[in-house]
């Protein structure tokens, strides 16, 4: 993508997202075995990364196997990425299947109202929301095209830096 055109677009993004939440909402989802987990829970300890998709988002499932390396390549580093599912209960086996088959070593939830995705600001997949330990939204990135995990990597190398440093002066 050429330079000028991520300016517009980031632009773009800006002014649209003005007046999102700042902070994750507190809710409670089921993961796939059907437990409710408080979203909360996830971020309180380590910075995390939350992505929505579905099963019919292929930019999304594209850009879930670069996130699948990055949890695994920085979760020593207090990182962690969620992935939220949005697809409705009668799908939730085909769900299940697909995550079994690619072998993710993230954590799955499910969202089949888009409670959280709406709650946040989200109207295009695939969605990714980077989180503070404290709440806080750090960064959103929108769509997801080959080239773009570089520039992802780069705000999760920022985002753990970024809570290592306010956890430190709490120590």
């Amino acid at each position: 993508m050429r330079p000028y055109i991520k300016y517009i677009l980031s632009i773009i993004f800006l002014a649209y997202s003005f007046g999102e939440s700042k902070n994750l909402p507190d809710m409670k989802l089921k993961d796939l075995e059907n437990k409710r987990v408080m979203i909360n829970d996830f971020y309180s300890e380590t910075p995390i990364l939350i992505n929505f998709w579905t099963l019919a988002c292929e930019p999304c499932k594209k850009e879930m196997k670069f996130l699948d390396k990055f949890n695994d390549k920085y979760s020593d580093n207090g990182f962690r990425v969620i992935s939220v599912n949005m697809d409705n209960p009668r799908s939730m086996s085909k769900v299940k299947s697909y995550i079994k088959s690619q072998k993710y070593s993230f954590k799955v939830l499910s969202d089949p109202k888009s409670e959280l995705f709406r709650k946040t600001g989200g109207k295009v997949m695939p969605y990714i929301l980077m989180v503070n330990m404290d709440g806080s939204i750090f960064q959103r990135h929108i769509g997801f095209t080959i080239g773009d995990e570089k520039e992802l990597e780069k705000d999760i190398i920022h985002l753990i830096e970024n809570n290592k440093s306010v956890d430190d002066e709490k120590n």
